[in-house]
């Protein structure tokens, strides 16, 4: 495990071993989680994902100004998309999506918590869906065998009700999974931490 740590591809078995030594929570933190704290901040960061057939991969190209140039290929769904915060809410621009900004995580969530915002790629483009945050700390088994903790779970559904999709997010490292009505769309097999910060 140590080995690994050291590593300069960070598996998640090293990020399993960092989420374990995050502080324990304070009265502030523990029924409340922040949109910025999600978003990873390093070009070069990857995501690569376990799909129904083969494997999809999220990529931060460049970090620059405090917008994040991200390039997405995930099964039928390939682009590219920009990522920022502001004022503590995680944003995205992208055409798989909508054609104007959309919030992806507001700035402050509690178990509960509702907004709307154009629906997930996962959903489908062109609609719009409301967003509920069922959990703040979940637990996604990885096809890998490892168990991520401390996830923020967030169901999305039409207005008028009908299949929902359960996107799954974990501090500091982004999106682990998502699943739809029919069981996982993808998992988090791999994550490559990137190297550069804001000055990229």
């Amino acid at each position: 495990m140590l080995a690994k740590s050291l590593s300069l591809v960070l598996s998640l078995s090293c990020v399993a071993s960092a989420q374990v030594a995050r502080p324990a929570p304070s009265p502030t933190n523990e029924s409340t989680r922040l949109g910025a704290e999600y978003f990873v901040q390093r070009a070069g960061a990857t995501w690569t994902y376990a799909l129904a057939k083969g494997k999809g991969r999220v990529t931060i190209v460049s970090f620059i100004d405090w917008r994040a140039q991200v390039s997405v290929s995930l099964g039928k769904w390939s682009g590219g998309a920009t990522w920022r915060v502001k004022d503590g809410a995680w944003l995205e621009r992208s055409g798989l999506r909508a054609d104007h900004e959309v919030v992806i995580l507001p700035a402050s969530m509690t178990r509960g918590s509702r907004w709307e915002a154009p629906s997930s790629m996962e959903r489908g483009s062109g609609k719009t869906s409301v967003y509920e945050v069922l959990a703040l700390e979940a637990q996604v088994e990885l096809p890998t065998g490892l168990t991520v903790d401390h996830c923020l779970a967030v169901l999305e559904s039409p207005p008028e009700g009908g299949p929902s999709f359960t996107h799954y997010y974990a501090p500091n490292i982004g999106k682990v999974g998502a699943q739809g009505p029919d069981g996982w769309l993808y998992r988090l097999v791999e994550f490559r931490s990137g190297g550069k910060g804001h000055a990229d």
